[in-house]
This record gives C-alpha cells, sequence and structure tokens, in this order.
C-alpha cells in the first residue's frame, strides 16, 4: 500500500452494470463525442511538466512560480490527485469533474470515454493511473506514466508520495507492472485514464431523482422514457441529485452519498445532520449539523471535512459558490475555495438558490418575494415576483410556484418575461443545460418537458414528495 494512502478504506465495489473502455475504441467513435485525445506532444508535454517537479512538496514553489498543487498547501490534505490534475490542466487538457479525490480520475474516464480498465491495454505516456479503485469515485491513489517500457512494466510520477505525512512528501518516480491487476510499489492498478482533449462538447447525461411518500428514492438517468431505478428503500427524510451524486438524509440523521453510476455503493458521511447539499462538479458535500454548524468537504465522499460556520439552517452548494441561511434568515455566500472569505447578501431569506453556470444568487424572502442578482457576489439584485411558495435557478432560467399554485418560467436576463407552464404545482426543478422543466403537483404526480418552455410534457411517476432535475 502506498506510504501515505489517503484513504484507507475496505470497501468492495459492487457493480451490477461495468461499462469496459479499452484501447481498442476507435479514434472515430470519440470524435463523435467530441473528445479530441490527447496528442503525442501534449503527453510528453505532461511528462515534462510533471518531471519539472520531481522532489517538491505540496507548499514548494512549483516549476511555473505558483504554490504548490491546486489548493493542496492550504488544505494540507492527501495531494495525489491535486498534483496530476495540476499537470493535465496546465497542459490545457480538460480537467472539469476531477477533484482532491484520487478516484475522480476514474469516473472523469467512464464520462469521457477514455478508461481503460482491462488487462489489454498498453498505457501510454500522460495516462493517469488509478490505484486500488472501490467504486463510489473513491480510490487509494492516482499517480501519471512518465514512461512505457519494453518489458512491459512502466514508471509513474507520483504526488503525494514517501514521508510521513502529506506536508512532507513529495513528487516522486516509482516503477513497476504496467498492466490492470499489477502492481506498484505494493498498490494494484485499477484503471488507466487517457486525458481528454480540450474540446468541450460531449453528449450530456441527464438524471430525475424523487423521494416518493413512502421515504424512498428512485433515480432514473437518460432519456425521460428510462425506467426507474430503487437506489434506496426508504427511511429517507430528504434525498438529492446532482450530476453524478446521490444523497440520502435518514430520519436518523445519518447523511449517506454515492457517486458514479447508479450502481455504486453507498457511503456514510456523517451524521446528527439536518440539512444537506452536493455539488458534483467540484466533488463536494456540505452539511448542516443539528447543532447549527456547517460542514463542507472536497474531494467527493472520502474528502476531508472543512468547518465554516455556525448557526446555520440551510447549505447550498453549485460550481465554487457555498450559501449559508443563518437562524436569522441571513443569507451568506463565499466564492473560489473552502477558506475564502464570507459575503452578507440579503436579510429576510426563506430560501436560498444559486447557479454557478449562470453566476447567478437568488432569495426567496419570508414575505414570499422573490429577488435574483446576476454577476455573482456583488451583482445588484432585480426584484422578480411575489406570492412565491418555491423557485429553481438553472443558467438563464428561473422557475417559480406561486402561492396559487401557478408554475411559470422565464428563460433569459432577469427582466425577460415569464411564460407559465402548470397549475396545481407544488414544487419546480429547471435544467438550464438539458432544456428541462420538471412540476411536481399537488396530487403527488410528477411531470417533466425537454425543448425549454415550450416543449411537451412527460408524465413521469405519482406518489412524489420531492424530485430533482440534474446533469453530468
Amino acid at each position: 500500500m502506498h506510504p501515505l494512502t489517503p484513504f484507507a478504506l475496505s470497501f468492495k465495489e459492487i457493480t451490477m452494470s461495468k461499462r469496459t473502455v479499452t484501447a481498442v475504441l476507435a479514434a472515430s467513435a470519440l470524435a463523435l463525442l467530441g473528445i479530441i485525445p490527447a496528442s503525442a506532444d501534449t503527453r510528453t508535454d505532461v511528462r515534462d511538466l510533471a518531471a519539472a517537479n520531481l522532489g517538491k512538496t505540496t507548499c514548494s514553489t512549483n516549476s511555473l512560480g505558483g504554490t504548490g498543487f491546486m489548493d493542496s498547501c492550504r488544505l494540507q490534505h492527501f495531494w495525489c490527485a491535486d498534483f496530476a490534475r495540476w499537470v493535465w490542466g496546465n497542459r490545457d487538457l480538460k480537467v472539469d469533474r476531477l477533484s482532491p479525490a484520487a478516484g475522480s480520475f476514474y469516473l472523469y474516464g467512464e464520462q469521457n470515454g477514455t478508461l481503460h480498465n482491462d488487462s489489454s491495454y498498453v498505457p501510454q505516456v500522460g495516462d493517469a493511473v488509478v490505484f486500488n479503485y472501490y467504486g463510489a469515485g473513491r480510490a487509494d491513489h492516482v499517480a501519471l506514466v512518465d514512461a512505457v517500457n519494453s518489458n512491459g512494466t512502466i514508471r509513474t510520477i507520483n504526488g503525494n508520495f514517501g514521508g510521513t505525512s502529506a506536508m512532507n512528501s513529495t513528487v516522486q518516480y516509482a516503477i513497476g507492472g504496467g498492466r490492470v491487476g499489477q502492481s506498484v510499489a505494493g498498490q494494484t492498478i485499477s484503471a488507466f485514464v487517457s486525458p481528454a482533449g480540450v474540446s468541450a462538447v460531449r453528449p450530456i447525461k441527464s438524471r430525475i431523482g424523487v423521494r416518493f411518500n413512502d421515504s424512498s428514492v428512485h433515480v432514473k438517468e437518460g432519456n425521460l422514457y428510462d425506467g426507474w431505478l430503487n437506489e434506496y428503500g426508504g427511511g429517507v427524510v430528504k434525498s438529492e441529485v446532482d450530476g453524478d451524486m446521490i444523497g440520502v438524509l435518514t430520519a436518523s440523521g445519518d447523511l449517506f452519498v454515492k457517486q458514479g453510476n447508479l450502481y455504486e455503493t453507498w457511503y456514510n458521511q456523517a451524521g446528527g445532520v439536518k440539512d444537506f447539499s452536493l455539488e458534483s462538479s467540484k466533488g463536494r458535500v456540505g452539511i448542516v449539523r443539528t447543532d447549527g454548524t456547517v460542514a463542507v468537504k472536497e474531494g467527493g465522499p472520502q474528502g476531508t471535512w472543512v468547518e465554516q460556520m455556525g448557526n446555520a439552517k440551510e447549505v447550498e452548494l453549485s460550481g465554487d459558490y457555498l450559501g449559508v441561511v443563518s437562524n436569522d434568515g441571513t443569507a451568506y455566500v463565499k466564492k473560489g475555495n473552502l477558506y475564502e472569505s464570507w459575503t452578507t447578501q440579503l436579510g429576510d431569506v426563506a430560501d436560498l438558490e444559486i447557479s454557478a453556470n449562470g453566476d447567478r444568487i437568488g432569495a426567496l424572502r419570508t414575505n414570499g418575494s422573490l429577488t435574483v442578482k446576476d454577476g455573482g457576489l456583488y451583482g445588484s439584485w432585480v426584484e422578480q415576483t411575489s406570492n412565491v411558495k418555491d423557485f429553481d435557478l438553472s443558467g438563464d432560467y428561473i422557475g417559480v410556484v406561486f402561492n396559487d399554485g401557478l408554475a411559470t418560467v422565464k428563460q433569459g436576463t432577469l427582466y425577460a418575461g415569464w411564460i407559465n407552464q402548470l397549475s396545481a404545482a407544488k414544487a419546480i426543478e429547471v435544467d438550464a443545460k438539458a432544456g428541462r422543466i420538471g412540476v411536481l403537483q399537488d396530487n403527488g404526480s410528477l411531470t417533466v418537458k425537454e425543448g425549454g418552455p415550450y416543449g411537451s410534457w412527460v408524465n413521469q411517476t405519482s406518489g412524489v414528495a420531492d424530485f430533482q432535475l440534474t446533469n453530468y
């Protein structure tokens, strides 16, 4: 095992459905997905940048003149994944949805069609190597391929290697087996992951999550006619789906989260929880404990909690935004890393919503009036409407349910007109990227449309207590 294994877990991966992507996947198929594999020159650039930082610690001045790798010096956490994504990112490769979790590279490979988890794959320079993958975005270590030798072995370059702690470990080489199932430095290779190119185009995977009146949680992935999968059998008081993360809060105050495909195993996050939020693109989990304290972790289910504030009743995550509503109704928001300072937003807030992809913050006041700002923390509030009981933000979509049950949506600027959707509604969700709008009606029926405000409704299910729309 790695002398500084970031997360010494002993879970078994449960996989009912597994997609194997091998070296024989044709480049033309990748092109159809809008993914441009890294060129040979880029791969050697990856190798050279990684090697330029041999011997450096998490707080050393890196070869590009900055401090350490990503935010690992400040956070003082295990940083093998931070090093690998810092290298890829500084060679203009896609690093979206990578996090400080080593297992996020495995999920990245699944999402981008660049995962190689069978023993026939011959690794290439610049590939990531994921060791001891347990499922749900959890792994012990990740490194980069520095050299592929004629005898079948490889040399890896590793962040957070050796030493006695994350703070005095360094960037080091290791030599070992060069195929899935073989080992390097005592750790078993679970997969190689090739970096995706700079193209931002890839298919959107959409999900709908529902918590039924019987307190069970079901999720569907794909089109509006796909089937539901029972994710959690009952006893759930709150559920949330965000990207490829699913969370459930039980009646006893225990929070469980899974990340990856719908068949991943659950990972217990914390007890004594009264509210939570998920942010899959940054691998963040936020909780409000029963005592009102807020903590957030980054790096997926296996991240480390960072305490935020007390006296809170709600936490909201979106991209690198973090929002909290205190017990007195004051909304605070920060943007950036988990140690940024709070910016006071508004008082008398009943519900806070944030859309990072729209750079918007919305607040529903206790008197039922809704106000939204563009431009992030320091934008100007624009009053939207009144007599609101539920709302949602996504990109340039705003969805509202009025006290009289009318669901309405606007798309575009904050001054755009409202487009009425359905009556007898009690909750609304909008997903601008997928062009989806969902409405939960008073009778518990859920209906969703694609194609924006003028699409056609497709009935989903009945007996629903709550739901979410998301994509990744």
